[in-house]
């Protein structure tokens, strides 16, 4: 197990269970999609960064507030960015919100569908890092690995580790994962971790600092493992017609990861989940004694 010395207030705990919403989708409002693209996903050890401090692992106390929740990540990166903190591994659920990035929020009636969709229970917060709108919430585990960026430390580095781990901590749930775009999708990209054709996760990264000083990596993993889809999906497609926008995207796009236990999984799924990524991540980011 790891036990590396915690940052202040910090404290390993369980997840709170999942919520399930309704709400019905239009099919007319469907983007539809009928290919996947996948390769295999690398060894994730293979591509571990090398660090000259202790990881430390963080499990904050759910946060209440979505937005001080989101930026929670950003001030762990600007802490190792300044070197008060060495490399730190962050595992949380967000409260129920949508993310957006910062492009969006510049969307027309940004603000209007802001007010609109807080309403409705979804509350927009954003984000420094790229991509597009995603749902959070307590059925959505999320992964951040913040460290110092090594010299020669590329993009694909930070996305085969997120991708390699996660597929790693798959196989042990009987699952084989791989990496690749999958069409329909919210927030699609070239490194989702896909099972059977469906994305369960997605994966994001934030460089800061500059390239003549210090820098650091904010590298982020969100698993779908229990939440309706459809509901999700839903308030994300809502988003992008309040700002007059065109992308709309299908909830069988997604799996999750209940889904792909096919649904008998226990109420104690996040849980167990936490306990086996919290002894993987020990056996490759811990310190030998």
């Amino acid at each position: 197990m790891l036990k590396p010395p915690a940052l202040p207030g910090d404290t390993q705990r369980g997840f709170l269970p999942s919520t399930r919403w309704r709400i019905p989708l239009e099919k007319k409002d469907i983007i539809k999609y009928n290919r996947c693209m996948s390769v295999t996903c690398p060894d994730f050890d293979s591509t571990l960064p090398i660090v000259d401090r202790p990881w430390q692992i963080d499990c904050p106390e759910p946060i209440p507030d979505p937005a001080a929740s989101i930026g929670y990540d950003e001030q762990l990166l600007q802490r190792v960015l300044s070197g008060d903190s060495g490399p730190v591994i962050c595992i949380k659920h967000d409260p129920r919100c949508l993310v957006v990035t910062r492009r969006e929020a510049r969307f027309p009636h940004f603000e209007e569908a802001a007010e609109i969709l807080a309403g409705e229970g979804w509350p927009l917060v954003v984000r420094c890092s790229g991509g597009s709108c995603v749902p959070q919430g307590p059925g959505i585990l999320n992964l951040s690995l913040v460290f110092p960026k090594p010299k020669g430390w590329l993009l694909e580095n930070g996305y085969r580790l997120l991708c390699g781990l996660f597929a790693r901590l798959l196989e042990g749930y009987g699952l084989a994962a791989g990496i690749g775009e999958v069409p329909g999708s919210f927030c699609d990209g070239r490194y989702n971790l896909q099972v059977a054709g469906r994305k369960l996760l997605g994966t994001a990264q934030r460089w800061a600092g500059g390239s003549s000083g210090r820098s650091a990596v904010l590298a982020h993993a969100c698993l779908l493992v229990d939440l309706d889809l459809v509901e999700a999906t839903a308030a994300v497609n809502r988003f992008y017609r309040l700002c007059g926008q065109e992308l709309q995207f299908d909830p069988g796009a997604c799996a999750t990861l209940r889904e792909c236990l096919g649904g008998e999984a226990s109420g104690l799924l996040m849980a167990d989940l936490f306990t086996r990524l919290e002894m993987l991540l020990g056996e490759f980011f811990s310190s030998p004694d």
